[in-house]
């Protein structure tokens, strides 16, 4: 009988919770990025597709026989009316500047999350942590701290510091294209 009953009370509960709403950022965007200190250049896209999941797809390069691209899924959520939260697990092949080790780059999982925060209705802040792990014993942290002017419904600029365990601590400035 109380088997019975807790089915019954979940069932009811699982029926009245509220639908959740949609996220208060678009993840449907491209974006190209310009790198300072030391420079180079790079790209973001992101694709939605389900309500509360996407594609990412990223890549950068210094012009020094350097390269680092990743893909793969991510998921997005709001917590409030200001505030979403997103997560991404992505596959990167990478070759750093100078690595005479590992002459067709390296492979790694990059693991992750973040949050998007309006400060003021076109400004937006945003934080991301992660991790990019080579094998069990080669880890390093990734940390990045920036903010987006939305000048208009499709464009935006941003800046960002970005520090890991693979580069410098640099500046990166992006154009991102919301489509």
């Amino acid at each position: 009988m109380i088997t019975r009953l807790s089915k019954a009370a979940l069932l009811a509960m699982t029926l009245s919770v509220p639908a959740a709403h949609a996220t208060n950022f678009d993840y449907n965007h491209i974006q190209v990025n310009v790198l300072a200190n030391p420079s180079g250049i790079g790209g973001l896209g992101r694709f939605a597709f389900t309500e509360g999941a996407h594609f990412v797809a990223k890549g950068d390069t210094q012009f020094e026989g350097d390269w680092y691209t990743s893909g793969g899924v991510g998921f997005h959520a709001p917590i409030n009316q200001f505030v979403d939260v997103y997560g991404e697990l992505e596959g990167a092949w990478l070759k750093r500047p100078g690595d005479r080790v590992h002459d067709t780059g390296q492979f790694a999982t990059v693991a992750g999350g973040g949050m998007r925060a309006w400060i003021a209705p076109p400004f937006e802040a945003n934080l991301y942590v992660g991790s990019i792990i080579f094998d069990q014993d080669d880890t390093t942290s990734l940390v990045e701290i920036g903010g987006r002017f939305h000048s208009t419904e499709t464009l935006s600029l941003g800046a960002t510091w970005r520090a890991n365990g693979l580069e410098q601590n640099r500046l990166i400035f992006s154009v991102r294209y919301l489509y």
